[in-house]
């Protein structure tokens, strides 16, 4: 790192390690947070020093919020900038927010609905984890956002490392009733719900569809993606200088 000059970086700041993503990107970890702003502040700069064609790809820190009132806009800049002015986080920080659901997929009585605030700064991440936060005047709660098995939207299997754009089924596979069409178009009532992936592997697959979270198979293939998630066992996002975070 650069040590004079206007950008000198934090008293004994330095990398203390480095981890592979599985799309290829190359996360680095710093000794403590301020260094880590240091970088952020003069990405630009430090871009410039790797050379190449290296890019910065922002890290946001993910918190699934229940129980927002649905009069929340989180596309609006200006809602964020209220939600962060009420509940004093850094000017900024909430960078993006989104319903988990369609609103057009709503009941018509519907008053509140969960939606993924966005951080850029995990110390306002986790004061939404520990303390809750005030949101169009309701105080609301959330947990970390994790990573989960993917599931394909045209044949619907699970953790098969594919989306329906790249799948290679030659047809459609309901997602509600298992059948071949899309499902879309399906018209089973919720009663007559069934599971293509329990139904493939020969289990009980009646009673559920194959995005329903009770399902068997999504179950384990969702504890073996947290089993490979170090970072799962930590109810808050690792902060290296707040103790608090590693409990």
């Amino acid at each position: 790192m650069c040590r004079t000059g206007e950008l000198a970086p934090p008293a004994g700041a330095r990398f203390v390690g480095a981890t592979l993503q599985r799309s290829g990107s190359l996360l680095l970890h710093l000794d403590s947070s301020a260094s880590a702003k240091w970088i952020k502040d003069n990405i630009e700069a430090f871009l410039a020093g790797l050379g190449g064609t290296s890019v910065y790809k922002q890290r946001f820190y993910n918190v699934k919020v229940q129980y927002i009132p649905v009069s929340f806009d989180p596309a609006s800049q200006g809602v964020r900038r209220a939600v962060e002015d009420d509940n004093k986080f850094p000017k900024g920080s909430l960078a993006k927010a989104w319903w988990l659901k369609p609103p057009h997929r709503r009941h018509a009585q519907q008053r509140v609905a969960h939606a993924v605030l966005g951080f850029e700064d995990a110390a306002a991440a986790n004061r939404v984890i520990r303390d809750g936060a005030f949101i169009e005047g309701a105080r609301v709660y959330g947990g970390k956002l994790l990573a989960e098995p993917i599931r394909c939207m045209k044949c619907q299997g699970i953790g098969q490392n594919h989306v329906a754009a790249t799948c290679k089924a030659q047809g459609d596979v309901c997602a509600r009733c298992a059948e071949a069409h899309r499902t879309a178009d399906c018209t089973v009532s919720d009663e007559r719900r069934a599971c293509a992936n329990c139904k493939a592997a020969k289990r009980q697959y009646q009673g559920h569809g194959a995005a329903d979270r009770t399902c068997p198979i999504f179950e384990e293939k969702l504890q073996y993606a947290l089993e490979r998630n170090p970072e799962a066992s930590y109810p808050y996002f690792l902060v290296a200088d707040d103790p608090n975070s590693w409990v």
